[in-house]
């Protein structure tokens, strides 16, 4: 009887520690989606700006903007307010 207990307690246990693991790892993903989503709106808003005000970027600079880091793109929406070409701008 005793014996039985135990295991029953050990396996709650062990779902309890599953549940815990899955719970945050889907917190992880969101969180990861979240930063995702949130560096792409900022690419597509500083693409937009640099488009409207220079016009079609060239492909090797749409292939930097693409791969930006969220402090360049920070730095390029500032940027762009002053920039007189896209070499002040990607400076």
């Amino acid at each position: 009887m005793i014996d039985n207990r135990f295991e029953e307690w050990k396996e709650r246990q062990r779902l309890v520690g599953v549940e815990q693991g899955v719970a945050q790892g889907m917190e992880q993903g969101l969180e990861q989606g979240v930063a995702r989503g949130r560096l792409e709106g900022e690419r597509a808003l500083v693409a937009r700006q640099i488009q409207r005000r220079f016009g079609e970027l060239p492909a090797h600079l749409n292939l930097r903007l693409q791969s930006a880091s969220e402090e360049e793109l920070a730095t390029w929406a500032d940027r762009i307010l002053d920039a007189k070409s896209l070499d002040d701008l990607f400076v």
